[in-house]
């Protein structure tokens, strides 16, 4: 029999995490540099990217403390909400990125497991993103994201997120807005 580990380390090759945390690497770059729309290509047609609201709870009720889909979130949206959010933030009419936010994101503990289908991978991953606007206002957000990521010869990139869900370390978001990307 052997260890959680030594099943963790086999269940997926070695070729594969490593593409993917390259892929991942890719995706904050691109985020980082404004390159939204080009974002978007990291995406599946059928994506769905939420970010469920949790609740400060009791231990006995800790299961409960994450809202479920389709309840209470931040975001809930499918690539043509993101695009309509890319596009926005590209007329310069998305007054809360006047004068444009610099950003950084920083994703760490990437573990990447099989998924249900051929090709398809569960990953989680813990970030960091850092945004400063303007001369006195900045802010940092931290939070883990759970992605299914789907092999995709056809994407320059070789694959597509195909959900992610963004749970934010803080119960209350303090920040002034959410407009950028996790």
């Amino acid at each position: 029999m052997t260890d959680n580990v030594s099943q963790a380390l086999t269940a997926v090759t070695a070729a594969d995490q490593r593409a993917i945390e390259r892929f991942l690497y890719e995706e904050v770059k691109v985020l980082d540099d404004w390159e939204w729309v080009k974002w978007l290509d990291f995406l599946h047609d059928d994506i769905m990217y939420w970010a469920p609201t949790q609740e400060d709870r009791y231990s006995r009720e800790r299961s409960k403390r994450i809202a479920e889909f389709g309840t209470s979130a931040y975001f809930e949206d499918n690539k043509t909400e993101l695009s309509v959010r890319v596009h926005r933030m590209l007329t310069n009419q998305a007054w809360s990125e006047e004068p444009p936010s610099r950003s950084r994101h920083i994703i760490t503990n990437i573990m990447v497991d099989p998924g249900v289908e051929p090709g398809e991978f569960k990953v989680r991953s813990h970030f960091f993103d850092y945004r400063s606007n303007g001369q006195r206002a900045w802010d940092m957000v931290t939070g883990q994201r759970d992605d299914v990521i789907v092999r995709a010869p056809e994407s320059e990139w070789g694959y597509l997120i195909k959900t992610r869900r963004i749970l934010f370390d803080m119960s209350i978001i303090l920040n002034k807005n959410l407009t950028l990307f996790y």
